[in-house]
């Protein structure tokens, strides 16, 4: 992952696999809800019929998140990143930019060639507010 500051655009450049990532997530969830949709019209009545309808719900749960809360663009101006937010879930760190849009951008900075700190000191000098 790299991140860089094109002042030719004025806007930052978020280079790393998240591509691949949007398009495995998509080809996934359409997968698996094909999958328990004809699961709940073979098996209607038992225990697997139940658990298809539990998982086709989870799965547009999930595709849902992936497609309305989530940004994979590749150029970001100053102006839609509303922060640099650290985030703790099960004891994991991760790091993301709130978009003013409501999605958030997640970064991988263990990819980074740069620390935390440096990575903080590059969001203050381009603007961007730092949340713990």
């Amino acid at each position: 992952m790299k991140i860089l500051y094109r002042e030719d655009l004025g806007k930052i450049q978020l280079i790393d696999d998240i591509k691949s990532q949007l398009s495995n997530a998509k080809v996934f969830s359409v997968l698996i809800i094909l999958s328990s949709a004809l699961n709940i019209f073979n098996n209607q009545g038992n225990i697997l019929f139940y658990a298809s309808l539990v998982l086709i719900i989870c799965a547009i749960g999930y595709a849902y998140y992936m497609l309305t809360k989530k940004s994979y663009k590749e150029f970001y101006s100053k102006r839609e990143i509303k922060c640099f937010q650290i985030t703790k879930t099960l004891n994991i760190k991760k790091y993301r930019l709130q978009l003013k849009n409501g999605k958030h951008r997640d970064l991988n900075l263990h990819k980074l060639n740069k620390t935390l700190k440096e990575f903080i000191k590059f969001c203050k000098e381009h603007n961007i507010k730092v949340e713990d």
